[in-house]
């Protein structure tokens, strides 16, 4: 009997699991941000911690992770906000602009040269005298520049919010963003699912209500 309980329960919580990957989307599956990582932790000591405890029914099992999941659900609803969302999954940092070193942001993120080094080689960049621009991402992942490169695109609005780190990654204002897009016909931001900028091509906006991205001509900026 003992043994057909841990069978069941193994079940349940593999069934249950893949609910909540399903429930949480296909995000859970790339590279962790540090909520994912929470996640998965949490799972693997509540499945695991259930699974071999003869006092915790499969009943039990399956209310735990219900709750855990409506809990996470709550959460990816409050990243809607720009502040709880850089509270809770961090922002991407500029460590590198135009080929030199952010030190207060090198370190304040724990980077130490080698380990910076071993990142870039990954991206297949294997020398500091061809890296342009680089931002470390919230899942610790490098997107890197290189001075032959093309032009590098910004997300400047994210489901209505103005993202601050990416508009001071391109050396632009809230103000030179919302004066450009007005002048486009998006005088409210908060109407946009997102807004991405490439330097000497413009901007692309996809308003809420609709299916398909627009892709606004640059005008000439206001702020510099």
């Amino acid at each position: 009997m003992m043994y057909l309980t841990i069978i069941v329960k193994i079940v349940v919580g593999m069934l249950g699991v893949l609910f909540f990957l399903r429930i949480s989307g296909k995000t859970q599956m790339a590279q962790l941000t540090p909520l994912d990582s929470v996640n998965a932790f949490v799972l693997g000591a509540l499945v695991g911690g259930v699974i071999y405890s003869p006092d915790v029914s499969a009943w039990q099992l399956v209310f735990s992770l219900g709750v855990w999941t409506c809990f996470n659900m709550g959460i990816r609803y409050l990243l809607r906000f720009k502040t709880l969302r850089r509270l809770i999954k961090g922002d991407t940092v500029m460590i590198v602009r135009n080929g030199q070193i952010n030190l207060k942001e090198f370190k304040r993120n724990g980077l130490e040269m080698e380990q910076f080094r071993t990142l870039l080689r990954e991206n297949g960049i294997f020398s500091m005298m061809d890296v342009d621009d680089v931002r470390f991402e919230t899942n610790g992942q490098l997107t890197v520049s290189t001075r032959n490169s093309k032009s590098e695109s910004y997300l400047f609005v994210n489901s209505g919010s103005v993202l601050d780190s990416s508009l001071e990654s391109a050396g632009k204002t809230e103000e030179w963003l919302k004066d450009n897009l007005a002048r486009q016909g998006y005088p409210d931001v908060s109407e946009l699912f997102c807004v991405e900028w490439t330097p000497g091509r413009g901007f692309y906006v996809a308003k809420k209500n609709s299916e398909n991205g627009i892709i606004g001509k640059e005008e000439n900026d206001v702020c510099n």
